[in-house]
């Protein structure tokens, strides 16, 4: 347990952290890459996942949500969008034009 304090509303509150022990399955192969990375970086292979965690964490809540994503998209104004309509419902729309990708 470790006490500490935290920031929730721009006040600081005195919190006390909790640990949870748990048991996960991993592939032998991810686990020994961990332990073997764990060791490399001279900390225990429980705050490798832990910090591994936070990260994977972070990074998916700093995404927009689907929804605001969309927002940022450009316009594509009325006559484009049946350009648009008229160029996948050609027959040769799902046709790869191999000149396109050199």
């Amino acid at each position: 347990m470790v006490l500490g304090w935290v920031e929730v509303d721009n006040v600081w509150k005195y919190h006390i952290y909790g640990f949870v022990k748990t048991t996960l399955i991993v592939r032998d192969e991810l686990y020994r890459r961990a332990k073997a990375q764990a060791a490399l970086e001279g900390i225990p292979l429980g705050r490798l996942m832990e910090e591994s965690l936070e990260h994977r964490i972070r990074k998916s809540q700093a995404r927009l949500p689907l929804r605001e994503w969309l927002k940022t998209l450009p316009r594509i104004p009325k006559d484009g969008l049946d350009d648009l309509k008229k160029i996948i419902d050609s027959p040769d729309f799902r046709k790869v034009d191999p000149e396109m990708w050199r």
